[in-house]
C-alpha cells in the first residue's frame, strides 16, 4: 500500500517549513505547505508545532490569523522551558503516537534517543518548486558526526567525599587512586624533607597601554535587533512613537509576552494606537537574569528607558533603568 493512501499521523515542524527558503518565518507559507500536504496525503491527520517565539518573528499583519489558529487548536507551541525546545517537543509527540515527522531538519542532537528517525517513511521533507508547487518526499536524516555525539561523564573523587563546585579541579577516580598509592609508597621509602624557604619575587611593573574605547553611535540598533529585516510595527505607529520619544527618555509600557532572549513591551500612543517594543534580558537587570520573566511579569506596567530605535524594522529597544 502506498504511503499516500495510508492513514497517517503527521507532526509538522512548522517553524522549519515557515522559514524554508526565507530568512524570517511566514505564517502564509506554512499554511500553504500544510494545505498542499493534505491534498497529496488525504488520509493524514496533521499536528502543526511551532516555536514559542514564532508569533514575534512573523509579520505583524499575520499575527491575528496565527493567534486565531492557536486559540482554535490548529497549531500548538511547546511549554515554557521545555527541554530540547521545539525539536524535542516535536519528537516527543511523534514518538508517543508512532507518527511521521514533516521536516527538512535532521534532528542530529536527538538521534541517539530516537533511533526510529532512520526507519523507512518516518521522516518526510518538502520544498516549493517554482511553477510546480510543493513537492514532498521521504528522506533519511543526515547522521550526526562523532564530534556531535554525547560525551560520557567521568566519575570524580574529592577528599572527604565533598561535592565538586564551580572552579574545583576534578580528577578521574582511577587516576586519583593511583596517585594516592604512589604517594604512599614514596612516603614510606624516603623521610620527609623540609620544604625550602620561598623567596618572594618582586612584582614587575608592566607598562599600561591606553585602551581606546569605541563609542557606539547614539540610537544605533544593537545586534539582537538586526536578526531579521522585516518591519515589526506599521509606519503610522512607528512615526507617532518617534515623534513622542527621544533616545534616553522614560517610556511607560506594558509587558505582553516573552521571547527566548527578552520581553515584548507594548507602549500606548495617541489615538488609542500602540507600538510593540523589545526589552532584551541583558537590559532588565545587573547581573543579567537567566530569563526575562524572572524580572518582569506579563501584565506589568513599568517605566522603561528608550535605548535605541531601528527604523528599518520599525522597532525600539528598551531597558529598565
Amino acid at each position: 500500500m502506498s504511503l499516500k493512501t495510508k492513514s497517517l499521523r503527521v507532526v509538522v515542524d512548522g517553524s522549519n517549513f515557515a522559514t524554508e527558503g526565507r530568512s524570517v518565518p511566514s505564517w502564509a507559507q506554512l499554511n500553504e505547505a500544510v494545505e498542499a500536504f493534505k491534498v497529496e496525503y488525504p488520509k493524514a491527520e496533521v499536528i502543526v508545532v511551532v516555536d514559542a517565539s514564532f508569533e514575534h518573528r512573523i509579520a505583524a499583519s499575520e499575527r491575528p490569523a496565527f493567534n486565531e489558529a492557536l486559540t482554535n487548536g490548529d497549531v500548538t507551541t511547546p511549554p515554557a522551558g521545555a527541554v530540547g525546545r521545539g525539536d524535542g517537543f516535536i519528537l516527543t509527540i511523534a514518538d508517543r503516537i508512532d507518527g511521521v515527522i514533516l521536516s527538512n531538519d535532521s534532528f542530529q542532537e536527538f538521534q541517539n534517543d530516537y533511533r526510529w528517525l532512520f526507519d523507512e517513511n518516518r521522516l518526510i521533507g518538502g520544498k516549493p518548486v517554482r511553477g510546480v508547487g510543493w513537492i514532498f518526499t521521504p528522506r533519511i536524516p543526515v547522521r550526526a558526526t562523532k564530534a556531535q555525539a554525547p560525551v560520557k561523564k567521568l566519575a570524580v573523587a574529592l577528599p572527604g567525599g565533598a561535592k565538586p563546585s564551580v572552579g574545583t579541579t576534578l580528577t578521574p577516580v582511577k587516576v586519583a587512586k593511583k596517585a594516592v598509592k604512589a604517594a604512599a609508597k614514596k612516603a614510606d621509602a624516603k623521610p620527609a624533607k623540609k620544604a625550602p624557604k620561598k623567596v618572594e619575587a618582586k612584582p614587575v611593573k608592566k607598562p599600561i597601554k591606553a585602551v581606546k574605547k569605541v563609542a557606539a553611535s547614539v540610537g544605533e540598533a544593537p545586534v539582537v535587533m538586526r536578526r531579521g529585516r522585516q518591519p515589526v510595527n506599521p509606519e503610522t505607529e512607528f512615526a507617532l512613537f518617534r515623534a513622542a520619544y527621544r533616545i534616553g527618555q522614560r517610556v511607560e509600557g506594558e509587558v505582553t509576552a516573552f521571547t527566548s532572549h527578552g520581553a515584548v513591551v507594548k507602549v500606548a500612543l495617541k489615538g488609542s494606537k500602540t507600538m510593540e517594543c523589545y526589552a532584551p534580558t541583558a537590559s532588565l537587570a545587573k547581573p543579567a537574569p537567566a530569563r526575562a520573566r524572572d524580572v518582569v511579569k506579563r501584565g506589568d506596567i513599568r517605566n522603561f528607558k528608550l535605548v535605541s530605535v531601528d527604523a528599518e524594522r520599525r522597532i525600539a529597544e528598551l531597558s529598565l533603568p
